[in-house]
């Protein structure tokens, strides 16, 4: 046989075991989505028979999510004081507090993310000059809510109004850059999300419709500093709640 009809025949060989391969890899991914749509439509059936409605589309996605720790960076809320503020001397108040002022305004930082900020000058886009400063935020309304990350850190929000003539907010924010922990699994949907709604009962809360579930973060002030831990926020007919995905209890977020 010559050498040309063998390299033939060898590659005609290894396009059928990849072929084969290919098909294999596909009927299990085909397996995977056919069992998850399974697990959704069995999950929906027994929230059913428990009094709850719930769209198979709005349970979530099992994950594994990191708790995060946020140390707390003078020089980032410095940062954040210069873009709202311009160059403004800090005077250390003590008990982990920084006062900030000049002739554009003044400006009170607090451990755990807590400040008041009061502008009394204009100066361009106060979204451009919160992004400048270290802020990712949306804003909803009257009121910005903090992002770690793609993921909304629900507890992390602040407001504006208007004072004497002059732009006030006053809040929580997050600054830094969190640094990634021990992973919390959140694979099992299934036990999450009956235990959730077990926990809720528990509390004499009242549903019989789940409207949306969201993966985020709560912010915690621990004795080292600053802890992003997840979170499930499920919105329903009768309130909002979170449950902590690693301790599996409700926390509470202010409205």
């Amino acid at each position: 046989m010559d050498t040309g009809r063998l390299k033939t025949i060898v590659i005609l060989i290894l396009l059928c075991v990849n072929l084969a391969f290919g098909g294999i890899l596909i009927s299990e991914k085909l397996g995977t989505a056919e069992g998850n749509a399974q697990q959704r439509s069995e999950l929906r059936s027994v929230m059913a028979n428990l009094g709850i409605d719930i769209a198979e589309s709005r349970i979530p996605a099992g994950s594994v999510m990191l708790r995060r720790s946020v140390p707390r960076q003078h020089d980032a809320e410095e940062k954040l004081v210069k873009a709202l503020l311009g160059d403004a001397a800090g005077q250390d108040q003590g008990g982990n507090i920084w006062y900030y002022e000049n002739d554009n305004g003044w400006a009170w930082c607090r451990g755990g993310g807590s400040f008041e900020i009061m502008l009394k000058a204009g100066g361009g886009s106060l979204e451009e000059r919160l992004q400048a400063g270290g802020i990712r935020a949306k804003r909803e309304a009257d009121r910005y809510i903090c992002y770690a990350g793609s993921d909304e850190v629900f507890n992390c929000r602040f407001t504006i109004s208007q004072r004497s003539g002059s732009i006030y907010l006053s809040g929580r924010f997050l600054l830094g850059v969190p640094t990634e922990g021990e992973g919390v699994d959140c694979t099992d949907v299934a036990t999450l999300l009956l235990r959730f709604c077990d926990l809720i009962r528990e509390a004499g809360g009242v549903f019989s419709r789940v409207e949306e579930i969201t993966g985020g973060y709560v912010l915690n002030v621990t004795v080292s500093g600053m802890e992003l831990s997840p979170v499930w926020q499920m919105q329903t007919d009768g309130g909002v709640w979170y449950m902590d995905l690693s301790a599996l209890r409700l926390v509470t977020v202010p409205a």
